[in-house]
């Protein structure tokens, strides 16, 4: 793995992105991650660590998994203010529900107490993959449609482990449903009006 080489594309894909150059490292990537590669931030900076699992993309795979990185990067605060909204949201129902309830049989309120952290955890997966698809749609926009689906491919061939992720992330196939309208919109912009 050429870090050096890594980071002259992360380089060229952050202008594309409009965002600072990442710093690129290589280190430890969970084995749910299985292509590899793992964005984080580390104050308000990008990080992109390079697992060894990373050897087993091509170059366009590798190119796109960086790009969905820095795609979800610059969503972060869009998916960070909605999904803290939401689960606020959702704990006050839940404790208003709770409060209107004291008289009511202990199976209701046991059923509040157990339930609304399971619709926290199903609000949270919920914006998660709606992040995850405008991540999709960012890459398609600003890349194309190649790019994604070079991601996508590898996704489909390496597949998924781990069961957090099995359960909260769409299939490689999902995500391209959706963001099959995005492409044939910028192939629309994109073609020559006369």
């Amino acid at each position: 793995m050429d870090l050096q080489a890594i980071e002259m594309v992360t380089g060229r894909l952050a202008a594309q992105f409009s965002i600072r150059p990442p710093k690129v490292t290589s280190g430890w990537v969970p084995r749910s991650m299985r292509l590899g590669v793992r964005a984080k931030m580390w104050r308000r900076r990008l990080v992109l660590v390079i697992g060894p699992a990373s050897e087993r993309l091509e170059p366009d795979e590798l190119e796109g998994e960086l790009a969905s990185g820095m795609a979800g990067f610059t969503l972060r605060r869009g998916f960070l203010a909605r999904a803290f909204l939401s689960v606020v949201a959702v704990n006050i129902c839940g404790f208003v529900i709770q409060g209107f309830s004291v008289g009511a049989p202990a199976w209701w309120r046991e059923l509040i107490v157990y339930g609304f952290p399971a619709i926290t955890v199903a609000v949270i997966i919920v914006h998660y993959r709606g992040w995850l698809y405008r991540a999709d749609r960012k890459v398609a926009e600003v890349l194309g449609a190649r790019t994604l689906f070079a991601v996508l491919e590898a996704e489909r061939r390496l597949g998924a482990n781990g069961l957090a992720y099995l359960w909260a992330a769409p299939t490689a196939d999902r995500r391209a449903e959706r963001v099959a309208p995005t492409i044939e919109r910028v192939r629309a912009d994109d073609a020559p009006h006369g």
